[in-house]
């Protein structure tokens, strides 16, 4: 028996040897011995801005009480082939600027402790990609500054900016030198580019870059014939094949101020040669679409329908002997003009006998101004009264409309048609506008539509009489209707004593009702520099057409 009792205790103390030991080993494995791991900086965080970043990491395990350096390098590549800028520091942090970096490009950075007396330099630990976002001195583009062979850059007055560089999708970069008054007077205009050629210039001082967009010159025009004043527009109009384009160089044209001017089962383009509406006018009556096939688009004219006694700008029809006739027109576009002067309506697309008699794909009014269209707001006629009329798209974008018409948009005859129509306004301006007690905005009745205006201003309604307590009447299922990132303000039903308007059913975010001080006779809609309507856009910028902005 005591044999067995002394053989267990040793078994047991055998036990607890082991026990011991392992206990032992766990502790000691429990702490590092590689120094790459004891010194090894952790948790790298990078914060950029505009021309500089701050890089930092948490402090090695061990470290306390050790005076520890740190190499920090910095590549376009994540595996550090190449390094492009390195630096040293003796805090847990180092700042790069524009000096050290490049604006604009992806970067990666890789932070280790170096060796001390007594121990080896730690691994590396990289960070997360980043770069220096750069100052943006560059304003918006004006559209009407694009040409096919010439560009007007805007940026804001800056003392030491030195050069553009205009770098082509394809070819040899071209730098335009800055001087002393170029640099303080905000704007260089630069000329022999390519045609349809996409550009991207990047504005600097010295060496450093200040700002950077891209644009895209204007497509080569071939024009089918030139003319110039007093030579006959109307006859070349008649005259001109499906798909021709007339030029106009600069000066005044007349077409004819007792009849409308008829485009017949074709599509044209009228474009002056400059791009500049305010060098180039036309006189005109009434623009008459007719039959299948007709279309139009007009860029860069002054159009004024005052002398003739206009009204309408453009009026659709079936044909001459009878205006409501079935017809598929082709697409409308009126680019980078003015237009003013007739007093029922800016467009007219209700002749048709019956609904969808009239059809189009899109209408388009681009970087134009529409004014006194309506015999302001008495008018029966929508700006765009486009009643039975099946169409797909109506886009307005980076235009201003005032004192023209009792409403905006009239879709309301119900019919059922082959797609959703679309209205979508962007970047636009509206002032004084609205009356004969319509719907200021819309009018879709029980018509589905998709009805949007975004990053846009609209104020003072009525222009005379009064509009429908509620600016937009769209009932129909599956309508979409959405008012967001936009200005309204003295939108009321009557010119004394009114109701501030409704909108409906439409989804309103974003918005604001910030009186700029426009009155219904104002003209010039410049928002101040400190408007907040400046940063109040969708993606950061300003609202309204953005011509007054700049």
């Amino acid at each position: 028996m005591k044999k067995i009792i002394d053989q267990l205790g040793f078994k047991l103390i055998i036990l607890s040897l082991m026990v011991l030991a392992i206990s032992s080993c766990k502790k000691e494995g429990d702490v590092p011995t590689d120094p790459a791991r004891i010194f090894k900086p952790s948790d790298v965080k990078i914060a950029a801005g505009e021309t500089s970043a701050k890089l930092t990491w948490t402090l090695p395990l061990l470290s306390t009480g050790k005076a520890l350096k740190y190499s920090i390098d910095f590549s376009t590549d994540s595996l550090f082939a190449t390094v492009n800028y390195t630096t040293t520091a003796d805090t847990a942090g180092v700042t790069v600027t524009e000096d050290n970096l490049a604006v604009r490009t992806k970067y990666y950075a890789r932070v280790k402790a170096n060796a001390t007396e007594t121990q080896p330099e730690s691994k590396y630990v990289r960070s997360s990609a980043f770069q220096l976002t750069g100052i943006q001195l560059f304003s918006a583009i004006r559209d009407n500054e694009i040409k096919e062979n010439s560009i007007t850059l805007r940026y804001t007055p800056t003392v030491g900016l030195t050069s553009i560089v205009l770098t082509p999708a394809t070819g040899t970069a071209i730098t335009t030198t800055l001087s002393t008054t170029d640099a303080t007077a905000g704007l260089k205009a630069i000329t022999g580019l390519t045609a349809g050629m996409k550009y991207t210039a990047e504005l600097f001082a010295g060496t450093k870059s200040k700002g950077i967009t891209t644009f895209t010159t204007l497509a080569p025009t071939t024009y089918t014939v030139k003319l110039n004043p007093g030579d006959d527009l109307a006859a070349a109009i008649a005259n001109a094949a499906n798909g021709a384009i007339i030029g106009l160089n600069p000066g005044t044209y007349n077409l004819p101020t007792a009849t409308a001017t008829f485009i017949t089962q074709k599509t044209i383009t009228i474009k002056s040669t400059s791009g500049n509406p305010t060098d180039t006018k036309v006189n005109y009556r009434e623009i008459d679409l007719e039959g299948t096939g007709a279309g139009v688009t007009l860029s860069g004219i002054e159009f004024d329908g005052t002398a003739s006694a206009s009204l309408y700008f453009i009026n659709f029809i079936g044909s001459q002997a009878s205006n409501g006739a079935a017809a598929t027109f082709t697409n409308v576009v009126v680019d980078n003009c003015i237009a003013h002067g007739s007093t029922t309506s800016f467009l007219r697309g209700d002749r048709g006998t019956a609904a969808r008699d009239f059809k189009i794909t899109a209408i388009t009014v681009n970087n134009s101004i529409v004014y006194d269209m309506g015999a302001n707001g008495s008018s029966a006629y929508y700006t765009f009264h486009v009643n039975k009329m099946q169409f797909n798209t109506l886009t307005v974008s980076k235009s201003t409309f005032y004192n023209a018409g009792p409403g905006l948009v009239t879709a309301s005859t119900t019919y059922t048609g082959d797609v959703t129509p679309t209205v979508a306004i962007s970047n636009s301006t509206f002032n004084g506008f609205g009356g004969n007690a319509k719907y200021a905005l819309l009018d879709a009745s029980a018509n589905p539509i998709n009805f949007t205006i975004l990053n846009s201003i609209m104020a003072n309604t009525p222009k005379s009489g009064t509009v429908n307590a509620a600016a937009i009447r769209g009932t129909g299922a599956g309508s979409t209707l959405k008012i967001s990132n936009s200005n309204y303000f003295n939108l009321f039903s009557a010119l004394t004593g009114g109701t501030a308007l409704t909108f409906g059913t439409a989804t309103l975010a974003s918005n604001q009702s910030i009186n700029t001080g426009w009155t219904a006779t104002t003209t010039d809609f410049t928002l101040q520099a400190s408007s907040v309507l400046r940063t109040a856009g969708s993606t950061g910028g300003a609202i309204g057409d953005p011509r007054w902005t700049y």
